[in-house]
């Protein structure tokens, strides 16, 4: 089964509920690290990559 593929960050976050709860869930420093990179986001697979990796690397 494929991911919904959207246009970036704000369009997945507009249109999938569970990635807009996820998102909210994560703490300020990893949101803002993660909208750095808002336009390579477009599956809920790639906002937890990215959060993984922000939270990896201390951002």
């Amino acid at each position: 089964m494929f991911a919904k593929e959207y246009r970036d960050l704000a369009d997945l976050l507009l249109n999938n509920g569970r990635a807009q709860n996820y998102y909210k869930g994560l703490p300020d420093n990893i949101q803002q690290a993660i909208s750095h990179n808002s336009s390579e986001i477009r599956t809920m697979r790639s906002l937890r990559h990215f959060a993984k990796a922000a939270q990896r690397t201390g951002r």
